[in-house]
């Protein structure tokens, strides 16, 4: 081991180089892994508080079902499982409809949302995005619109809609209903095309007083993606429980686009990984086998003084492991600093598109860095043993020199 100090010494300027060729590919992948793990919350975040919830039990779709969701004819027996799981912080039952609304000659196909208007806070920011009248009550029959359908069917408050619903499981439904409120959808898509109901108004266009199409859920524990586990373990939970009749969807399942996404992002992650790993594994190759070759006289007298070809090969990997061992530790310490010098500074501010998108979804545009243990350890792990195993060929090399040729060698 003091040998190995000593050549590493000798030459200091290659030593930082071979430590540096450790050091950033550790420092740039905990960066990459701060910033996934940022953008993988934010869009937990706006999934599952505006959309989704954390699960949803639905009914088994039957083949040939269309676009519809098929219903939960009473979901009561469901209800009554979920009001005893500590497991569930919140639920509540929904009911989507598809709908042809008319207001005079003018139509437009949409789908009709029934909530229970006092439980959806946790899921929804719709009682903020009023811009004209009020939102829903339980006390009181109309529905909301967004500003793109109220614009398109010449719409105002306290005009009357009707709505038209033709759902597979329901026989034809028609209703009446004053516009009560308008809101300012996050994307305009919603705005043409959703109509938001109190769930009674949404029965009798179903013509049901028990129907429902989703019961959505949060769960107590869950932070972020990061909590995957303990959505699994409620979900295999709730499973063992509900009747066959019932499905229990994740996030991810309700939402293919971002698994979809998810699925391309590690990917990527992991190329650029390889990309730094083999870049840093060239310099420790290409500076330990200069190091050998500068050293072959040296090399070749300590094997003819009767040192053997083994510990010459584990003179040159104790090199490399200092090295390695030095590179790993600084490389940890620096991304990790740099994560919580931004995160001590607020985070990283957004700006254009992406910042006014997640203003309308009522999330602060900051970006909030984040590293687990186990990204640490495989960063700092994973760039080790690929550094040691590019030590390997120099300290091969080293070990099959013939000490006397090697103690001719001319530098």
């Amino acid at each position: 081991m003091k040998a190995a100090i000593r050549h590493l010494m000798r030459n200091r300027r290659r030593s930082i180089l071979t430590l540096c060729a450790v050091l950033i590919p550790i420092y740039f992948l905990i960066l990459m892994f701060g910033f996934t793990n940022s953008v993988i919350q934010d869009m937990f975040e706006s999934a599952t508080r505006f959309d989704t919830g954390h699960m949803q039990i639905r009914a088994v779709e039957p083949p040939g079902s269309g676009s519809a969701l098929p219903l939960i004819n009473d979901p009561s027996d469901a209800l009554d499982i979920l009001a005893e799981m500590e497991a569930i912080e919140w639920f509540t039952v929904r009911l989507d409809l598809p709908a042809l609304a008319s207001v005079d000659d003018r139509t437009r196909t949409v789908f009709l949302r029934g909530v229970v208007p006092e439980e959806i806070d946790p899921v929804s920011n719709m009682a903020d995005r009023m811009v004209e009248g009020d939102f829903l009550s339980s006390e009181r029959d109309g529905v909301i619109v967004g500003e793109e359908l109220a614009d398109l069917l010449e719409l105002g408050v306290g005009d009357d809609m009707v709505l038209l619903s033709a759902h597979p499981d329901a026989s034809l439904g028609a209703i009446r209903a004053p516009i009560v409120g308008i809101f300012n959808a996050h994307e305009a898509a919603i705005g043409r095309m959703i109509v938001y109901s109190n769930l009674g108004t949404a029965r009798r266009l179903a013509r049901s007083e028990t129907a429902a199409t989703a019961i959505v859920l949060r769960l107590n524990g869950v932070r972020g993606s990061q909590d995957t586990h303990v959505m699994e373990a409620t979900a295999d939970a709730l499973r063992a429980q509900l009747p066959d009749s019932y499905v229990v969807q994740g996030w991810l399942e309700l939402l293919p686009i971002l698994s979809g996404y998810l699925d391309v992002l590690v990917p990527m992650l992991v190329i650029m990984a390889v990309v730094f790993f083999g870049l840093g594994a060239l310099v420790v190759v290409n500076t330990l086998y200069l190091s050998v070759m500068e050293r072959t006289r040296e090399i070749g007298l300590i094997l003819s003084l009767g040192s053997s070809r083994i510990r010459v090969m584990g003179m040159i990997l104790a090199e490399a492991g200092l090295i390695t061992a030095a590179g790993a530790f600084y490389g940890v310490v620096l991304g990790i600093g740099i994560i919580l010098i931004i995160e001590a500074f607020g985070g990283i501010p957004l700006w254009g598109q992406m910042a006014a998108y997640m203003r309308e979804m009522g999330i602060t545009p900051v970006l909030h860095m984040s590293i687990t243990a186990w990204q640490v350890l495989l960063s700092a792990g994973a760039m080790s043993i690929v550094a040691m195993m590019a030590a390997w060929f120099p300290a091969w090399k080293a070990s099959r020199l013939e000490p006397m040729e090697a103690m001719r060698h001319v530098e």
